[in-house]
């Protein structure tokens, strides 16, 4: 299972112990969603090495003008093993969602109380997986928690509706943000996932960057560091 997380620059934690916790934590691999050009490569094969844990550069996206995002999509496609879009806002979402080349929208709540139908139904057109962030679950307490709680019930009742698909995280930008899987699969049985669902979520991760290592042939030193022919499956 895989993990997407913030390291230095814009996290507080650096890659090393990242994933140095990741491991013990038992993910058979982390994602950096950094932001493009952030994260030096020099250094993956070492911190794999080390660690046992594979190791990848991905890009997300923050931006909210949509042409801005268009031209960065087609800039970055071939540059990544996962590239993201930063949602939060109706309108992102649904343009996110239509994106064919997109991995995942990632943050697709934002301020709002629930997602769009419609743009649960682009993204399942579209291979667009929704993240189902917990960071809010993890972080808040008493009255934001349990708001947290049930926009993330509702988002889960529509992606399941429509049987979407979906990647899960605790979006860690630390180390001491990192979950295992079994505490995530306890975290997501309170917005009525199953623990298979959560695995489920979390092995896609891993399943986004195997098939989109086959169309960037001869570019796996730049991006990360597989152990195995496209790294465990779990």
């Amino acid at each position: 299972m895989f993990e997407a997380v913030r390291v230095t620059p814009i996290g507080t934690s650096t890659l090393s112990r990242m994933a140095a916790t990741a491991s013990d934590y038992g993910f058979s691999g982390i994602i950096a969603r950094n932001l493009p050009n952030e994260l030096s490569n020099s250094n993956l094969q070492t911190i794999s090495d080390t660690f046992n844990i594979e190791i990848f550069s991905g890009i997300e996206l923050s931006e909210k003008n949509q042409s801005t995002l268009s031209g960065h999509i087609g800039g970055n496609r071939n540059k990544t093993p996962l590239l993201c879009i930063r949602g939060g806002e109706t309108s992102l979402n649904l343009f996110a969602s239509k994106q064919k080349n997109l991995d995942v929208l990632c943050h697709p709540l934002g301020t709002q109380k629930n997602i769009s139908h419609v743009m649960v139904k682009e993204a399942k057109k579209n291979n667009v997986r929704i993240e189902i962030n917990f960071s809010e679950i993890l972080r808040e307490s008493g009255k934001n928690r349990i708001k947290s709680l049930n926009r993330l019930r509702k988002q889960w009742d529509i992606i399941s509706a429509y049987n979407a698909p979906f990647v899960v995280s605790s979006d860690p930008s630390s180390h001491l943000e990192l979950r295992s899987p079994l505490e995530l699969m306890s975290v997501g049985s309170l917005i009525g996932m199953e623990p298979e669902d959560v695995e489920t979520g979390l092995l896609e991760w891993g399943t986004i960057i195997s098939r989109n290592l086959d169309n960037l042939s001869g570019k796996y030193a730049d991006l990360g560091v597989m152990r195995g022919k496209y790294g465990d499956s779990n």
